[in-house]
């Protein structure tokens, strides 16, 4: 049968683990980052509207504007 006497290890193991767990606690509570209620940034503003994958080059169906040449008439 244990001993009903509380022996001096068993204090300083019981001072060690109240010192380490006050000062894991006040670590944590004294943190600015939290870990479990935390609401995440929002999603940045779209600045433009999605027009989906890019697609090739369309044919344009207008035709282009005529070309002209002129010639300087030659006086002699």
């Amino acid at each position: 049968m244990p001993s009903a006497r509380v022996t001096r290890a068993t204090v300083l193991r019981a001072v060690a683990v109240t010192l380490v767990t006050a000062t894991v606690t006040l670590a944590a509570a004294c943190s600015d980052e939290d870990t479990v209620d935390t609401i995440p940034p929002p999603w940045p503003t779209r600045t433009t509207t999605p027009d989906g994958p890019p697609q090739p080059p369309a044919a344009s169906t207008t035709a282009p504007p005529p070309t002209t040449t002129s010639t300087a008439a030659s006086t002699t």
